[in-house]
């Protein structure tokens, strides 16, 4: 009885060995989740895609082209959404900057020839005359409420504009070099402007006036300041710059949050995802890197874009876009919790973790037991 006993107890011993590898197999393979495994890339053309942005209800997805095209697709189905939209004289020098207005309503579309385009979403028309902003545009944004629309200038100004009249709102913002990004915080209070000289502006936006000294991270500062995003909260400002860091503000005390980013190639564009816990950085090298703010360390891998990434944008809920040289225009799969679920693949590999956890803990019971009546 008592070899029995023994040659039993053994047998349990090699099933939660066997259970215990086949956990750590599928601990490790569900860790692998952890980490965006690939991307949907939209049909394009032959171009390369300059900048991306989705509407404020997340629905559309637009992508702009250095032969001046703007591209529209419908997010859930990935079909294309619309006509291209085509400024004629306005593609001059391709797109270089691009946002919707906050209803949705509008998407303006800036040209390295100094022309911006407004165009009707749902209509795919122009809804003004092309506006003059005098030199190259590098980056638009619209105010929180949609009543003015900035540009960021190679010919160091911020231009604001009444969206509605296509008219100037105010003079030019004089910023002391070229304007490579610009920003509007959450409140609509503050614009933040990026410039080629590495310093990081904030304007008082009713004033027109400049609030405080500039923002400058020293050894950062090479290359420029070349991408801007407010968290959505509005404590913390994003600044990447041409060496490849990333600098995190306060723009409230104007002092840096925590250490520089190295992100370790230019960075080209930045945004925050919806709820503020993620910042995506678009870099030169191909990649598209995803930072935790709050503890200033990479969330798993870069994603491998395959050429130079030029513009990143977060939608309402989660996903991410990327925009690159090779003129594509993909979605990436998004993190366990975040909006836009696991893939199939996941669930498989979850689901097997589940079985394999259940399993294990099992025959570790049963085992124990016959150890303990062994002993008896």
């Amino acid at each position: 009885m008592a070899d029995r006993a023994q040659r039993r107890t053994g047998h349990r011993r090699h099933a939660v060995i066997a259970g215990l590898l086949t956990l750590l197999v599928a601990v490790m393979a569900a860790a692998g989740i952890a980490a965006p495994a690939g991307a949907a890339t939209l049909p394009a053309g032959s171009s390369g895609a300059t900048r991306v942005a989705f509407s404020p209800d997340g629905t559309l997805l637009a992508g702009g082209y250095t032969d001046g095209t703007v591209r529209l697709w419908n997010v859930a189905s990935g079909q294309s959404y619309g006509p291209v939209l085509r400024a004629g004289a306005g593609a001059a020098g391709g797109v270089t900057g691009m946002a919707f207005s906050p209803d949705g309503s509008l998407l303006a579309a800036g040209y390295g020839d100094g022309t911006i385009s407004l165009w009707g979403v749902t209509t795919g028309q122009p809804s003004s005359s092309p506006l003059q902003a005098g030199s190259a545009v590098t980056g638009l944004a619209f105010s929180p409420d949609g009543t003015l629309l900035a540009s960021a200038q190679a010919d160091g100004t911020v231009r604001l504009w009444n969206p509605e009249s296509g008219l100037p709102s105010g003079p030019p913002l004089q910023a002391g070099s070229a304007v490579h990004a610009v920003a509007f915080s959450p409140d609509g209070k503050l614009l933040a402007s990026a410039g080629a000289n590495g310093a990081v502006q904030l304007w008082d936006v009713t004033s027109g006036q400049v609030l405080g000294p500039a923002l400058r991270a020293g050894p950062g500062a090479a290359g420029g300041a070349t991408g801007l995003a407010f968290s959505p909260d509005g404590t913390l400002l994003a600044c990447g710059y041409g060496d490849g860091t990333i600098r995190l503000w306060n723009p409230a005390s104007g002092q840096p949050s925590g250490s520089a980013l190295q992100a370790g190639s230019a960075v080209n564009g930045l945004a925050f995802s919806p709820d503020g816990k993620l910042l995506a950085s678009a870099d030169a090298d191909g990649a598209v890197r995803v930072w935790d703010p709050a503890s200033g360390q990479p969330s798993g891998a870069p994603l491998q874009a395959g050429s130079a990434v030029n513009g990143v944008a977060f939608s309402p809920d989660g996903k991410l876009a990327s925009a690159d040289a090779s003129g594509a225009v993909k979605l990436w799969n998004t993190v366990p919790g975040s909006p836009g679920g696991l893939s199939l693949k996941d669930w498989i590999i979850l689901v097997a973790a589940v079985i394999a956890i259940a399993l294990s803990v099992s025959a570790a019971i049963v085992t124990t037991r016959d150890i303990w009546l062994a002993r008896k």
